[in-house]
């Protein structure tokens, strides 16, 4: 969808005349005004690792508006494409405790060592960490993988509402009424 554009009516605008319908709140789709990176792109390819800015969700075709970053070109992604560059929290390492408490930007993920590289802000460099040792922000859209007891779950969307210390799991939101507890090693970004 290059040229940038998408959506159409009048901003602000409804029909009738009344006040514009409220969309309900979704919890299963990463927020509008996201950093993103593509990924796995077969017809794009050259696109893969370029970055952009979520700008909408499409429900009825379960894609991601992204306007790609330095152009007004658009595209229409699937959420298995995108990656988040979302910040987050180191804990749990005890190789390296002073890492513990740092805060990093997700910047990529390795499917095949199951772990992803975090840029460090105090540091200043690139570090690989296991899902375990990633504390999200609350209000990061996560995917749920690897669940064993509820395998129903996997490949569902939330939203991060909290993350409790003691047991290391988040309350995930996957929809207005339905929130699950689950260990931070099964939410991915």
């Amino acid at each position: 969808m290059p040229g940038g554009s998408f959506g159409g009516g009048m901003p602000g605008g409804s029909f009738g005349g009344g006040m514009p319908r409220q969309q309900p709140k979704r919890y299963d789709s990463i927020p509008p005004d996201t950093i993103v990176s593509l990924k796995g792109l077969v017809s794009a390819a050259h696109l893969n690792g370029d970055r952009g800015t979520v700008r909408q969700y499409v429900p009825s075709s379960g894609r991601y508006v992204v306007e790609l970053e330095d152009s007004d070109e658009t595209m229409s992604v699937k959420p298995s494409n995108i990656l988040q560059h979302v910040h987050m929290k180191v804990q749990g390492i005890a190789s390296k405790p002073a890492l513990n408490g740092q805060t990093g930007t997700v910047i990529a993920w390795n499917p095949s060592s199951e772990r992803y590289s975090i840029y460090v802000m105090a540091l200043k460099k690139v570090v690989s960490m296991k899902p375990i040792n990633v504390v999200l922000e609350n209000g990061t859209v996560g995917q749920v993988a690897g669940l064993a007891s509820k395998p129903e779950l996997n490949g569902k969307w939330g939203t991060v509402k909290n993350w409790i210390p003691e047991t290391n799991k988040y309350d995930l939101q996957l929809s207005a009424d339905k929130i699950i507890r689950i260990r931070v090693e099964n939410v991915r970004v």
